[in-house]
């Protein structure tokens, strides 16, 4: 049989809403026509295919045998159409900065930033990377993101890059918040407790190395290098092991009460944190939207901490 051609696309959609309603009254709701305009375009599919493809039973409307057949061909069909109208579609543009986020910031200062800067352009997709700084780094020269947002590199890796300052942040010697040794000195607590520090690359390694190197701690305990929070907030739940971390990583848990730290009072412990880029002549407007979302974020942070 070949389909009669005078079948619109509002007639399948008609039927179809029916079938999927069981109402001619919620379909003509649902389609926003009246239910005369609905009854009459059901009549006239019928008409033209000459077969009964509703039923009534009590107040619902019912597909006949017929109509149960019809319907999935109708579906189908509508399917391939709207799969047909989305291929030759020109895909729309969508806007977007690439951020390299570090551990330190990730676990709070950026998340607010991008929800701050996400109510402010809700049009900009943020798209994030996480990783090693050296890794963040390279993917910064090559373009691959936009910005990288963490602590400081080394003077040797600022080559081509700019960096700007958001605050200054320390490095700390973290517990559980029970744990046993958290009365005594820092030195003391190293020398009989086995150790989390981050691993090789990371840009804080070397403060920690230095700081167990002037307590006269020349072979540590070291069990798991690592980074990352989920890891290491398991591992010091589950254990008397502490961890070297920056603050900023453990801010949350510090602040709930679930981790504590020892007091270290050593300047070196503490570096800056801030953004690196590209030095590039002019700066794309969204990027320049999320530098000053950022710093406005940190003022407001260092504000309340009263640094």
């Amino acid at each position: 049989m070949v389909m009669h051609h005078g079948i619109k696309l509002r007639h399948l959609r008609a039927f179809l809403t029916v079938a999927d309603t069981g109402s001619v009254t919620a379909a003509a709701d649902r389609i926003g026509v009246s239910q005369p305009a609905l009854s009459k375009t059901l009549s006239e599919l019928q008409t033209m295919l000459d077969g009964t493809l509703l039923e009534r039973s009590g107040r619902r409307t019912t597909l006949s045998p017929i109509g149960e057949r019809f319907r999935r061909h109708a579906l189908q069909a509508l399917q391939h159409l709207d799969a047909g109208a989305d291929a030759i579609s020109l895909p729309r543009r969508t806007e977007r900065v690439s951020v390299g986020v570090l551990p330190t910031v990730a676990g709070r200062f950026f998340p607010e930033a991008a929800l701050d800067y996400s109510k402010l352009r809700p049009n900009i997709v943020i798209r994030t990377e996480t990783g090693p700084h050296a890794y963040l780094l390279d993917r910064l020269r090559a373009g691959a993101i936009d910005l990288m947002v963490g602590r400081m590199p080394a003077s040797s890796e600022m080559p081509g890059l700019s960096f700007d300052w958001l605050y200054d942040e320390d490095i700390v010697l973290a517990a559980r918040a029970n744990h046993p040794l958290l009365e005594i000195s820092p030195r003391d607590a190293i020398a009989r407790s086995s150790l989390v520090i981050p691993p090789k690359g990371a840009i804080i390694r070397r403060a920690v190395d230095e700081y167990l190197l002037s307590l006269g701690i020349t072979e540590p305990d070291i069990r798991i290098e690592t980074v990352s929070l989920a890891m290491a907030s398991q591992i010091l739940a589950a254990s008397d092991m502490l961890w070297f971390i920056s603050r900023g990583v453990i801010d949350r848990e510090l602040k709930r009460g679930t981790l504590s730290t020892f007091h270290i009072d050593v300047p070196y412990l503490s570096g800056a944190v801030g953004t690196t880029r590209r030095n590039e002549g002019q700066q794309e407007p969204n990027l320049a939207e999320l530098l000053d979302v950022l710093h406005k974020l940190a003022r407001n942070r260092v504000q309340t901490n009263g640094s």
